[in-house]
């Protein structure tokens, strides 16, 4: 069994990654390995955030918190406007759209910390 401990450093891990990986996207050429990179540190984030539930109590059977709702409703949107949107705006755009995207990243970091 996987221990509370490894299950957050999986996913602060995947987050900072995923965060990189964004950055790229949106400040460079995004070379194609950068890509699968960050699709694959994004579902690393879903799995490993998904065994801390696990590890802090949250069943199967039950209906997940409203902090949790947030945080995947905020996921899914990082997870596919994100490379998205790194494609298709423009340059001057596309600062914009990654600082939103960070905003974001705050929003849920902010709900993880806190639960309200």
């Amino acid at each position: 069994m996987i221990s509370y401990e490894v299950y957050k450093v999986l996913h602060l891990l995947c987050i900072l990654l995923t965060v990189v990986g964004l950055a790229v996207g949106y400040y460079s050429t995004q070379p194609k390995h950068i890509k699968i990179i960050t699709g694959i540190t994004s579902l690393l984030i879903l799995v490993s955030g998904m065994g801390l539930l696990a590890r802090i109590g949250v069943s199967h059977g039950e209906g997940f918190p409203t902090w949790v709702i947030v945080k995947m409703v905020i996921w899914l949107i990082i997870a596919v406007a994100g490379p998205v949107l790194a494609k298709r705006l423009s340059k001057d755009i596309k600062p914009k759209a990654f600082w939103g995207l960070i905003t974001l990243f705050f929003i849920a970091i902010y709900f993880a910390v806190n639960k309200p």
